[in-house]
């Protein structure tokens, strides 16, 4: 059968009525050109049990299955490939505009209408599921329909239609191309809606060998069960599945603990509580064994028989899946091995430096075939003899073969480096020429386990061997015919271009030659013009968009036929020759500067040529290539020849100008924002910054930090000071773990060493489903904090001023009562003092609160006399005040009314202030830009010395005064009273 009729293998009546019509004058044309979401469709309706038709283009053409062909009557076959209201009409009148919806909405849908019924024609009653299909550019352009329910159904005696509406399902999944498992799934659940939803399911698969079976999928069974079993040997007495798989039958065993079958696996089985299995072979196409569907019972028993028919139609629809699915990945396979070789091909056509070339095709092999590793080597004759040089090794690094000797000419490696074909062996040490050969009769001790072994010689057009080309695994039976015929192909592609590279390497010496005689010459343009026809089978496969030499002495520039048509240039004057003057008028001006330094750097010195630049084509735009070459000098040292191939690199230049320019939007974004940012990779190693966390942490540059791990530096200890393990790191375990964290306690180090608090966000950086590492947001927080401690400062204050506010209205109380004549005057004086003292509070609390007062007075006299009105109250002659005007700003005011009141509060209960005969003066002056203010106390109670205890007003006061003020402050302590002498700098009076 024609491979682009495969799809029809599955067989059947309508199958062999697609492949035998005559498809000519037909829309679609011929099966084997129809596209392939429509092979695939028909490929699984064609192969399932339940009626299924197909309303394919906007013709809706009527493709159907032979489940469906009876219900069309006397309709079948003319029906096959025809529009489909022909012959559907009257069995669904909702059809046309069901179909039509389904395909505008791309939904599915179900039409619930029963089919009519007809002399001609079955009857079938029940719905009909509706789901759209894709083309093979993804367009909705058809409808997948299943009928449901057409018959009785045999299972289930409510009569359902589950399994047309499971078989409909799977077909739907599969079409859409969803992953094996999901459809797997599928299938296991409603096998557990029909059997019981206490039944685990398994599907085993068949391994390349079809020896063994491998885990597939599972349901409702413990993973360290599937675990256990995984790689079960299919044989005679293997449990349920593995004889089953043997028998290629079912196999039912209605007691685990008393069947000989399960002897192996009792124990495990009963451990999990599982006591019957009733399992069936997945067989496909040709009576190929795919693996076995099992179902599992809690209690001993056998299937029934419609569950027995049931579970072979389920085995018969995971086959079906598993052969779509082997074929989609036997698709997807060729099409990497051709995207591999097309890759391969251009590579080998642009490559001229000999060991890159011989690297790329050895990768390229070990890509194809699947090969662990893969070598090349390279003949080389020496005066003793035959020996061989390991060129390129793929998959393996180059110290695995370092100790052992080059591979000799053994009966082996003999027919490879003879050129007398390709060899390639299921198990190399099982070949009677493996180990024949003295000293080490096999593998030397500690060489790479070999078992697959694929050698391919490399010949030349000329019939010498090169090298060859070799491939291992370690594992037996990994390479295929396939596989050999592939490896051929490429080691015809890699001798072309090792001979295009030879020749190049060799030109100097061939134009030396032509100089000394002329049939040499004769024989070099020989070679030359064999490596010019290699050439343009080169150019085919690559991006190449011209080739040229350049003969330097006659300034004469040959180019072949791709130039001229590039450049728009005239074939004939190419193949004739051009000064370099008119080649180069293709180049853009703004270019020509550097591409004229590189060409007559290459001219003087000689060697490689290489350069990027911008060029007109024919049609009039510019576009980017790359020019690669080589200058060759005489034996005088003068440049006489430049060969070169020309690429188009638009695409690449116009991809690395993207990448720059998303780069640099991106560098602008985070040096934009004022938090800091750093990104670390999984092992914590600094892979992005921006310029805020520079100045943040101290650093000079960003190379101070990429590729270091910081936390050693910025991150090493506690708030407390105690070490801070690497462990511990938020910051590296978000980069480990993927989680996030947030922190807002805890402190960074500068470079210079000192610290500030931080609050910082950790998040996790995913790139397509994989953990890269963390981004970390840095935010500065010691302006909070010293809030934070100006505000508990405040409070504290604020309660200090409280209790002393209580103390001395306690203390106004008795003096008012011990002067007072009457209640009346008692009241009046009392309130009076009151009042002042609660204007003084107010202006203290108004000066703390806010830093300023815009009611507190303008001189440092009118400030005395408001913070002390409470303390003389109806006690004149008490206050002496003396000194120049003073004018104060809102600090000063908030810092001298402090330290004021606190004084005054003191006087007022142990001081001065405290006794009837008390006197209070306060004195200042201002000289040298200082203010000194002197407070004197007499009269009051005799002082014994300084008080023992330092209260927190009196630390607040020499805190307004050292800090505020930028003075100080003195007590003396006489015996006849207290003495306070203050000064404050006057720079800072208006502030």
């Amino acid at each position: 059968m024609d491979e682009r009729l495969m799809f029809l293998k599955v067989g059947g009546r309508v199958a062999s009525l697609i492949e035998t019509r005559a498809w000519h004058g037909h829309p679609l044309g011929a099966p084997q050109d129809w596209p392939q979401s429509l092979k695939t469709a028909l490929q699984i309706i064609l192969a399932s049990p339940s009626p299924t038709f197909i309303c394919w283009g906007p013709e809706q053409f009527l493709f159907y299955n032979d489940a469906f062909a009876p219900l069309l009557g006397a309709a079948h076959p003319k029906a096959l490939a025809e529009p489909a209201m022909q012959s559907l009409k009257g069995m669904w009148p909702d059809l046309p505009s069901a179909l039509a919806q389904v395909v505008d909405q791309g939904q599915a849908l179900r039409l619930a209408t029963a089919t009519a019924r007809s002399p001609d024609r079955q009857s079938a009653r029940g719905a009909l599921s509706l789901s759209p299909l894709a083309d093979d550019q993804g367009r909705p352009r058809a409808v997948l329909c299943t009928v449901l329910d057409v018959q009785p159904e045999p299972f289930n005696a409510n009569g359902s239609d589950d399994l047309q509406t499971l078989q409909h399902r799977l077909l739907e999944l599969t079409l859409q191309e969803r992953p094996l498992k999901v459809i797997l799934d599928e299938l296991m659940r409603a096998v557990q809606t029909f059997i019981g939803e206490d039944s685990p399911c398994s599907i085993l698969l068949t391994d390349k060998e079809g020896t063994r079976l491998s885990h597939g999928a599972a349901i409702g069974l413990a993973e360290d069960y599937t675990v256990a079993i995984d790689g079960l040997e299919i044989g005679p007495a293997a449990g349920s599945c593995g004889t089953a798989a043997h028998r290629k039958s079912s196999v039912a065993v209605a007691d685990i603990a008393q069947d000989s079958l399960w002897v192996d696996f009792r124990d495990l089985a009963l451990a999990h509580d599982l006591r019957a299995c009733w399992s069936h072979p997945v067989v496909g196409t040709g009576g190929k064994l795919l693996g076995t569907f099992a179902t599992y019972r809690r209690d001993p028993g056998l299937p029934t028989a419609p569950q027995d028919d049931f579970l072979d139609l389920v085995a018969q629809i995971t086959a079906l899946v598993l052969e779509r699915y082997a074929a989609q990945e036997a698709l997807n396979d060729q099409s990497r091995l051709l995207e591999t070789l097309n890759r391969t091909g251009a590579g080998v056509a642009a490559e001229l430096d000999q060991e890159a070339l011989v690297q790329m095709v050895t990768d390229a092999g070990v890509d194809l075939t699947g090969a662990q590793f893969g070598a090349f080597f390279y003949n080389i004759t020496d005066g003793s003899g035959e020996s061989y040089m390991l060129y390129s090794l793929s998959g393996v690094d180059r110290s695995a073969f370092s100790k052992f000797p080059m591979p000799r000419n053994t009966k082996i490696f003999a027919p490879t480096f003879a050129g007398d074909g390709v060899v390639r062996s299921d198990d190399i040490t099982a070949d009677p020429r493996y180990g024949q050969n003295a000293p080490h009769r096999g593998m030397p001790e500690g060489h790479l386990p070999v078992r697959s072994y694929l050698a391919v010689p490399v010949v030349s057009r000329s019939g010498e061997v090169l090298g060859g080309l070799f491939f291992g695994h370690e594992k037996s039976r990994q390479f295929s015919v396939h596989h050999e015929r592939l490896m051929d192909g490429l080691a015809g592609q890699a001798s072309i271009a090792l001979d295009n590279a030879r020749l190049y390497s060799s030109a100097h010496n061939e134009l030396e030659v032509r100089r000394r005689a002329e049939e040499e010459l004769i024989q070099i343009k020989s070679d030359l013009e064999l490596a010019h026809e290699r050439i343009d089978l080169a150019l085919e496969a690559g991006a190449i968009i011209g080739t040229w030499i350049w003969n330097i002495p006659e300034d004469i520039v040959t180019a072949d036929e791709r130039f001229a048509k590039s450049f728009g240039l005239s074939v004939d004057r190419c193949r004739e020759g051009m000064p370099i003057a008119d080649v180069a008028a293709s180049v853009h001006p703004e270019d020509w500067e550097q591409v004229q330094t590189k060409i007559e750097e290459s001219v003087r010195v000689g060697g490689t040529y290489r350069a990027e630049y911008r060029s007109k084509h024919a049609d009039g735009c510019y576009r980017w290539v790359e020019a690669s070459g080589h200058c060759e000098h005489d034996s005088a040292g003068q440049a006489i020849r430049f060969p070169g191939v020309l690429i188009d690199i638009q695409q690449r230049r116009q991809i690395e100008s993207d990448l720059k320019r998303r780069e640099a939007d991106l560098a602008l974004l985070l040096d934009a924002t004022a938090d800091g940012f750093y990104a670390v990779d999984k092992g914590g190693y600094t892979t992005r910054c921006n310029a805020a966390f520079l100045r943040m942490l101290g650093f000079d540059k960003e190379e101070d930090v990429i590729g270091k791990q910081l936390h050693d530096i910025i991150h090493h200890s506690h708030v407390d000071g105690s070490p801070y393990p690497h462990k511990d790191c938020p910051i590296y375990h978000v980069a480990s773990t993927g989680e996030m964290a947030h922190v807002d306690d805890e402190v960074f180090y500068r470079t210079d060493g000192t610290s500030f608090p931080v609050e910082y966000w950790v998040r996790p950086v995913i790139w397509q489903g994989e953990l890269q590492g963390a981004v970390c947001n840095i935010l500065d927080i010691s302006e909070r904090k010293q809030a934070e401690e100006a505000q508990q400062l405040l409070m504290r204050e604020l309660n200090h001023r409280v209790k002393n506010l209580f103390s001395i209205t306690a203390g106004m109380i008795k003096m008012t009562a011990r002067h007072a004549i009457n209640v009346e005057e008692m009241s009046s004086s009392l309130t009076g003092r009151v009042m002042a003292l609660a204007r003084a509070h107010e202006l203290i609390s108004s000066s703390i609160t806010s830093r300023q007062n815009h009611e507190a007075p303008s001189s440092l006299h009118s400030l005395i006399e408001v913070v002390l009105e409470p303390y003389i109250e109806g006690r004149p002659g008490v206050l002496d005040l003396t000194g120049p005007p003073v004018e104060l700003g809102p600090t000063s005011t908030t810092g001298f009314a402090l330290i004021l009141h606190e004084m005054a509060t003191n006087a007022a209960k142990y001081g001065a202030l405290s006794a009837a005969n008390g006197k209070l003066r306060v004195a200042w002056n201002l000289a040298d830009d200082v203010l000194t203010m002197n407070w004197t106390e007499t009269g009051g109670p005799e002082l014994a010395g300084p008080p023992q205890q330092t209260g927190f007003g009196s630390q607040l006061a020499r805190l307004s005064a050292t800090g505020q003020l930028g003075g100080g402050i003195e007590h003396v302590w006489h015996q006849s009273g207290l003495k306070v002498r203050l000064t404050a700098a006057g720079d800072r009076l208006a502030q």
